[in-house]
């Protein structure tokens, strides 16, 4: 039951923020403050597994290059197709991710966002389910309730039709870095990778939204 809820949280934290409050500073308090602050209260924050050496920056920059190509290469081309741009800016003005606070939003996005994300899922929740199960279910439960999130933002910022091709990338990321984690026993690269893949998203928004 326990672990139900730390899945599930993460999700009904943005949906709170994007539905209820329709802020993007209060969803990210929501959001990140459940992330820091669960490992924290149980005592389970997994320093030991961020440790970083030759293999994980390698393997880090290198998928995180392969995600980022991806992501703004395939929105680059696409987003005539995915992206209704006036709808979106109007969208992100009313979530309030403009004005003096934007440059705030993207740092924050891109440096502390994958840091917080993969401690919580490929650092503590890994961990939990790993315990008494395979690494093939925490694998999977982990990227499943990762991805289902990003549908909640997915489902506001894309044309409609298009959620699963959205989020397919980030199911995939998902499954890829907790792959890495059970191999290298470290979230270092996956940090990494998603500070990579973050900013490709931040060049979507900077490059072809606003």
């Amino acid at each position: 039951m326990k672990n139900a809820v730390r899945l599930i949280g993460p999700t009904l934290m943005i949906f709170i923020g994007l539905q209820f409050f329709q802020n993007v500073v209060v969803t990210f308090l929501l959001f990140f403050g459940w992330l820091c602050l669960v490992p924290l209260i149980d005592k389970a924050f997994p320093r030991e597994r961020m440790k970083l050496d030759r293999q994980a920056f390698l393997v880090g920059v290198g998928s995180g290059l392969v995600f980022f190509l991806f992501v703004y290469g395939g929105v680059s081309w696409l987003h005539v197709y995915l992206l209704d741009i006036n709808k979106l800016r109007v969208l992100l003005l009313d979530w309030g991710f403009a004005g003096p606070l934007e440059i705030a939003f993207i740092l924050l996005f891109v440096f502390v966002n994958p840091v917080l994300e993969e401690v919580y899922w490929r650092g503590y929740m890994y961990e939990k389910l790993r315990i008494n199960g395979t690494a093939s279910y925490a694998i999977i439960m982990t990227s499943i309730f990762y991805t289902l999130y990003h549908v909640l933002t997915v489902l506001h910022l894309f044309q409609s039709g298009y959620t699963l091709v959205a989020v397919m990338p980030v199911l995939l990321a998902g499954l890829f870095w907790a792959y890495i984690r059970e191999k290298t026993g470290s979230i270092t690269a996956t940090i990494i990778g998603h500070s990579i893949a973050d900013i490709a998203i931040m060049c979507v928004y900077w490059f072809i939204v606003r």
